[in-house]
């Protein structure tokens, strides 16, 4: 019966004529009674006695009807308009709600720190001293509020004290320089100048001195107590400074060379025993001689004079191999080597006079302008920045592109970087992968039209893929109320891709082959009520395996402590849970209106506007395939990919040659891959942010890699405290509130009493000048860079002031009574925290210079620290784990001694860690390395019981699990041949195979297992039943994957490599290697079904 049209008379409205659509389909969908043939009788007369047998076997129950039709298909198809409106309505209410809540909230993404195992020792560590420093501070800006209060003096703080022009250090500009010679970068003058040339660009430019970072010299003439200030622009940090020195005395340069030539090493060594004790009369002993010291003061003053003229604005010096030379001497020299070390590799030595990297940089500072800033705010640094950039981009970028460019000196590579450009560069990388996002988004949109033939239903399977992100997240956030989202979850949008379409595909092949069901289940056609729930049963089982199984290996990932990969399993499991909900409602409710309005071409013309669809199809789809099962005719239109599955790919499996040529080919890769993986270790290198051939990575692996940490290098802070407990972790869940990591633990048996700052001090004199910690604690002239507060304060203390920094360092003050009683020491330490540090280049006040060692809570000294720089690691890279280890254990070892010593004076342990998360990080590497075996093998059992459970037979769940096990082997192997190392993101993404590989094996083991007849009958019809499928799904993540590969973020680059080699691997042994095996064995399946079906 058509559905009957609405005439321009009648006033009905839009949604009554839907209604009155929507009755009609299952009006339409019955067959009609017409005359027909006697022989037309008998097949309706069988078909309805298979209806008869359908009611039979599925009787009434609380899911189905009393015709064994599934009762919510039965709404579906009766009212699939507001079905489907009903179900995007609540889907667009949830992702409202989402959206309100994200702008009420503010930014949803975790902050990228912080992300570590909260029961570790190194956690506990870092903690204990952060939330320490954050309680004092809060507790003192208390302190200072209410005593502002009360006070009628005006309270001046540190912010606003002045800042002279271009004082303040405001954006540097790398170069990093590699030579394609093994003569290196300094072997010959063209090369030099070249250099030499990227630096000129600043400073010959007209404008360059207001715009430079500028020191200033601050000169008391005595006679008249006039204070004369000068400044001049910083010379850029590059040792070109001295191959263009404005003097060059080669004979004076020589002489310091023989010198320290003769019986080399002897005077190398003799000159570092007395250095510290010429050059800064510290170290000084009686075992020093006076014809030593003279002979090296000599030779210190020779070294000074020549290296006061390294200013960079003479000519190219005639012997420039004699400066380098110099320069090899001067890296031998423990108090000279801060001259050279920065500019120089680690490979350049005396032996080895040859660097084939070097590295300068040119500063820039602010306040911009020729006057004084009394408070230089942050909106006014941000205006300066902009004028920065605007002066950069607008006078030297089209030059620095030009220098930089691969061709401008075929021995010589240059690359530069800058952090007010950098930020851009990234932003147009970011741009270009999110095209390429973009690219795969819109391959599996087109994919999946070309698959379906239907652009409503592509675009419908499109939006429930979408959706699924919003409705996952919003029962994630709201309904869950878990507030951590890492950035790990964007990867969740290709997953669903991934799975999504697979699952539209399965959904769609299983309707398009209800068309020509077999004489047993010809009941299917009787309605489209029955042949959509034969539809929903047969899908709705396979995906509700293949889904059960992807979220429980996704839920895997919550044995790991790592929030970030636990948050990411949670949501990645919930997103395939809301994909395959959504495609059981609302795909499904497409494809009956698709049925009803789109599958044939009687759908070219369209009612009016008030009517709101296109006409429906008479007779439907669905008759019409009725009628063609009575006649044995299917038009023509057999599917030839599923014949090819069904006969030609059937054919090659159950052919015992072509078997045993597979399992030649899959155990000789298994066998291969095998030992691939064996040699699949921890990286060794730093990780990579961007291609290794992108200049950026190029300058960042350069800096990390092939340069020792310079005198003017910035290192990593590490910190020794007293006064502090572990930190109270009660009540701590990450995943809820993640800004809460305990509450911080003070010592109330700390005491800063008169033998404990005596023991500071010398725990201070031992880091700096211990041969032992040399290799782990960075040299500054000599000694090792050491912030000690307890020196300026026993200074203080014992002088009443604070006196230059020459005085404090030599220490003649400890020979004096300088140690504070405990009873005293908070008053002495209120007038000390009034002073400026002698040792702070910016003339900073104690308690911004000393932050995060002095523990002072406005009143009282909560806890104290001591911090060193560590010699190899930096605030701003993350280094592999063995080169962490090596520094962290050397500092357990160092805390240990000071326990020893220390804690029962000061009645507090020593806790000993880093506020950069670097000793964390290499705990959580290690963790990747760990969680990514155990995850995968809980996935592999996942994978194993869900198909055990749900195929009932214990071959097919062992069989399944060794195809998915094969694929991991494979990835691992793979990754070797490759050469990719077990890093953050290979471990995490290895932790996930099983959750990623276990579709295509479980489609054709249920298939296979709801199929009939005996081995060979059942896999042919499981090749036709999932092999379009299968293959479809393989494709479209497969081709989404292959954009990625050409990402410069190296985390979607891998990520579309993995995923891509997954789906592959995946779809090869479950098609081939895992459908051999049952073919070969030929396992009988006995087992008769006695429970009904739903």
């Amino acid at each position: 019966m058509a559905v009957s049209s609405v005439t321009p008379t009648q006033e009905k409205g839009d949604v009554e004529s839907a209604i009155e659509d929507e009755k009609d389909y299952v009006r339409q969908d019955r067959p009609r009674k017409e005359s027909t043939t006697d022989e037309e009788d008998v097949e309706k007369d069988n078909i309805s006695e298979s209806s008869k047998d359908a009611s039979h076997i599925y009787s009434a129950t609380f899911f189905t009807d009393n015709r064994g039709n599934l009762k919510f298909v039965t709404l579906v198809c009766a009212r699939p308009f507001t079905m489907f409106f009903g179900i995007l309505t609540l889907c667009l209410l949830f992702t409202g709600i989402l959206v309100h809540v994200i702008i009420k909230e503010g930014n949803p993404f975790v902050a990228p720190s912080g992300d570590y195992d909260i029961s570790d020792v190194r956690s506990t560590a870092i903690d204990s001293l952060r939330l320490a420093f954050d309680a004092v501070v809060e507790k003192r800006d208390e302190v200072e509020e209410s005593s502002s209060e009360d006070s009628t003096d005006v309270v001046v703080s540190e912010a606003s004290v002045g800042v002279r022009p271009q004082e303040e250090m405001m954006d540097q500009t790398w170069w990093i320089f590699e030579s394609e010679t093994e003569d290196g970068v300094f072997e010959t003058r063209e090369s030099i100048q070249v250099m030499k040339d990227a630096f000129d660009l600043y400073t010959g430019h007209e404008d360059y001195e207001s715009y430079c970072q500028r020191e200033y010299t601050d000169t008391n003439e005595t006679w008249s107590n006039v204070t004369t200030t000068t400044s001049k622009c910083m010379t850029p940090l590059t040792p070109l400074s001295m191959y263009y020195a404005s003097e060059w005395d080669d004979v004076t340069v020589q002489i310091v060379i023989d010198e320290l030539e003769k019986d080399y090493p002897t005077n190398v060594l003799r000159y570092n025993f007395l250095g510290l004790c010429v050059e800064f009369d510290v170290a000084c002993s009686s075992a020093m001689e006076d014809e030593d010291l003279e002979w090296a003061t000599a030779l210190h003053n020779n070294i000074t004079r020549i290296s006061d003229a390294w200013d960079g604005k003479g000519k190219l010096i005639a012997n420039h191999k004699q400066a380098t030379e110099f320069a090899a001497y001067m890296s031998e020299l423990n108090t000279k080597r801060g001259l050279m070390d920065f500019g120089f590799d680690k490979n350049f030595n005396i032996t080895n006079q040859k660097s084939k990297f070097s590295r300068g940089i040119v500063f820039w500072g602010g306040p911009l302008g020729n006057r004084e800033v009394a408070n230089y705010t942050e909106e006014r640094e941000e205006e300066d920045e902009k004028k920065l950039k605007k002066y950069i981009v607008d006078s030297f970028l089209q030059d620095m592109n030009e220098l930089s460019s691969e061709n401008y000196n075929q021995d010589l590579n240059s690359y530069f970087f800058m952090g007010s450009l950098i930020l851009e560069v990234l932003f147009d990388i970011v741009q270009t992968d999110a095209l390429l996002a973009l690219f795969s988004a819109a391959f599996v949109c087109i994919y999946i039209r070309i698959s379906l033939g239907s652009w409503f239903l592509a675009a419908v399977g499109l939006l429930e893929i979408v959706l699924s992100i919003p409705v996952s997240w919003f029962i994630y956030s709201v309904c869950f109320q878990i507030k951590y989202f890492s950035f790990l979850n964007v990867l969740a949008l290709f997953i669903v891709a991934a799975i999504g379409a697979d699952d539209i595909f399965i959904f769609m092949d299983a309707y398009k082959q209800s068309a020509t069901p077999g004489a047993e289940d010809a009941y299917i056609l009787e309605s489209l009520e029955s042949r959509m729930s034969w539809v929903y049963r047969r899908t709705g089982t396979a995906m509700a395996i293949t889904s059960a199984t992807t979220c429980l290996a996704f839920l895997s990932t919550l044995a790991t402590p790592l929030n970030d990969v636990r948050a990411f399993g949670i949501f990645a499991s919930l997103v395939v849970f809301i994909d395959y909900v959504l495609v059981m409602t609302l795909f499904c409710t497409a494809v009956v209106i698709y049925h009803s309005k789109f599958e044939t071409k009687a759908c070219c013309k369209c009612k009016s506007i008030t009517a709101g669809f296109c006409k429906t199809i008479e007779p439907s789809p669905t008759v019409m395939a009725l009628e063609n099962f009575k006649s044995n005719s299917d038009d023509g239109k057999s599917d030839k990919i599923t014949k090819f599955f069904g006969e030609t790919v059937t054919d090659l499996i159950l052919n015992p040659k072509a078997r045993l040529l597979i399992a030649f080919i899959t155990t000789t890769w298994i066998i291969t891959v095998s030992i691939f993986a064996t040699k699949l270790k921890p990286t060794e290198n730093a990780e990579q942010f961007l291609d290794e051939n992108h200049p950026l990575q190029k300058s960042f692996s350069i800096l990390g890699d092939e340069f020792n940490t310079a005198e003017n290098d910035e290192g990593l802070d590490i910190f020794f405290a007293w006064g502090l407990g572990d930190v109270d972790r009660k009540g701590v869940n990450r995943l809820i509130d993640p800004e809460f990591f305990g509450n911080p633990t003070f010592l109330e048996t700390f005491s800063c009493n008169e033998e404990c700052q005596q023991l500071m001090v010398e725990a201070c004199d031992d880091l700096r000048s211990n041969a032992l910690y040399r290799p782990f604690i960075k040299q500054t002239d000599g000694r090792g860079t050491v912030k000690c507060f307890i020196e300026e304060f026993g200074a203080f203390s014992a002088i009443g002031s604070i006196p230059s920094r020459d005085v404090v360092a030599r220490g003649a003050w400890k020979d004096t009574n300088w140690q504070v009683s405990a009873e005293n020491f908070d008053s002495v330490m209120k007038n000390f925290l009034k002073e400026r540090s002698a040792f702070s280049d910016q003339n900073e006040k104690m308690l911004t210079y000393y932050s995060r060692e002095l523990g002072w809570d406005g009143a009282k000294l909560r806890y104290a620290a001591i911090s060193v720089q560590s010699s190899v690691l930096d605030p701003y890279s993350s280094r592999p784990e063995p080169i962490v280890r090596q520094q962290y254990d050397a500092m357990v070892e160092i805390s240990k001694d000071f326990n020893a010593k220390m804690e029962k004076t000061c009645g507090s342990k020593t806790i000993m860690t880093d506020l950069g998360e670097k000793f964390t990080f290499m705990n959580n590497q290690l963790i990747y390395v760990r969680s990514s075996v155990t995850t995968s093998f809980i996935g592999l059992g996942i994978a194993f019981f869900v198909i055990l459970f749900s195929t009932r037979l214990l071959h097919l769940g062992i069989l399944a699990t060794l195809s998915i096990a094969s694929v991991l082997i494979s990835v691992m192997g793979i990754m070797v041949m490759i050469n990719w190392e077990l890093g953050q993101m290979e471990a995490i993404l290895i932790s996930v195979v099983a959750g990623f590989s276990v579709d295509y094996v479980v489609h054709l083991a249920h298939s296979y297992e709801q199929a009939k007849g005996t081995t060979d009958m059942r896999i042919k019809q499981a090749f036709s039943e999932m092999g379009i499928s299968v293959m479809n799904g393989m494709v479209t993540s497969a081709g989404a994957s292959i954009p990625l590969f050409f990402c410069q973020l190296q985390f979607f680059k891998k990520f579309g490599t993995f995923l891509c080699i997954i789906i592959v691997f995946s779809w090869l042994f479950a098609n081939f290697a895992f459908m051999s095996v049952l073919a070969q064995l030929k396992i009988p399946v006995k087992k008769e079904r006695k429970c009904l079906k739903i």
